[in-house]
């Protein structure tokens, strides 16, 4: 099954691996996925499971967890991003600044699910831990989810570093990339969705040539990166709905794992060829 983190800053990444981000030791909350076809909420300072989900018919394959956001639209509030009370609990959008057009799913810290019943579920990763969206369109097994990959959203740096740069680029996401949830399939689809208003398909790349296996959303909401056994790694260009370039033969063999650097250019792919590679990106 897969694990993550969930916290005040909630963990990103990790997927069918079963991993958890390091960088989230102060978690309030562990969420766990099992081919017992549950999903879990752990609680950290008791050990003790305090919440199950089983909404899923079939094994629970893949997590992606966002953290809560507090950033609103124009006409809203501050934007002081990444946010949310302690213990993984939102902020209540109503007293951030509803401003115009933002929805309650930009404001929440989410966590969603999926796996071999090929339906994606998003909660909110409150107590309550209540559905915000349920998202059907794959016709195979989904093997990877990711949200937006920084974990909060940047502040713009005075100085234009390659760093910074993609922080900016992370910082400039308006309220619809924030909702962007990014999925991959064994019917070789990379799919793009929105969670906001209860979810909504937005857009389907179809370059692969065989199961994906792991998918990145780029901090930007520009990009998708996946990957595959067709061991090639796709970048995929958002607003064109294409895919922008294609590493062929990027592994020996079959690739199941990719992730990226929130804020630097890098990018990290594993394989079936036991073989880890780092990737510097454009």
């Amino acid at each position: 099954g897969s694990v993550e983190g969930g916290g005040a800053e909630a963990a990103a990444g990790g997927g069918a691996s079963g991993t958890i981000d390091p960088a989230e030791a102060g978690a309030k909350f562990i969420v766990s996925a099992s081919r017992d076809n549950t999903v879990k909420f752990w609680d950290l300072e008791t050990g003790f499971c305090d919440h199950t989900i089983e909404d899923h018919s079939d094994w629970v394959r893949c997590i992606a967890v966002r953290a809560a956001s507090a950033v609103v639209s124009k006409g809203g509030g501050g934007a002081n991003a990444g946010g949310g009370a302690a213990g993984g609990e939102a902020s209540d959008p109503a007293s951030e600044g509803s401003g115009a057009g933002r929805s309650l799913a930009s404001n929440l810290a989410l966590v969603a699910t999926s796996g071999n019943d090929r339906t994606i579920y998003v909660y909110d990763a409150n107590d309550k831990r209540t559905k915000v969206a349920e998202l059907r369109g794959h016709d195979h097994v989904v093997e990877a989810l990711s949200f937006l990959c920084s974990s909060a959203l940047p502040q713009k740096a005075k100085h234009a570093t390659p760093s910074s740069k993609l922080a900016n680029n992370a910082n400039d996401a308006t309220s619809n990339t924030w909702d962007y949830l990014a999925s991959a399939s064994r019917d070789r689809t990379v799919r793009l969705w929105t969670v906001a208003n209860g979810g909504s398909c937005i857009s389907v790349f179809r370059a692969h040539e065989n199961w994906v296996r792991g998918v990145v959303l780029h901090p930007s909401g520009n990009h998708i990166l996946s990957c595959g056994d067709d061991r090639s790694i796709r970048v995929f260009d958002v607003k064109a709905n294409r895919c922008l370039r294609t590493i062929e033969d990027a592994h020996a063999h079959f690739v199941t794992a990719i992730a990226m650097h929130p804020t630097l250019p890098i990018m990290v792919s594993g394989g079936v060829d036991h073989v880890v590679k780092c990737w510097q990106l454009d």
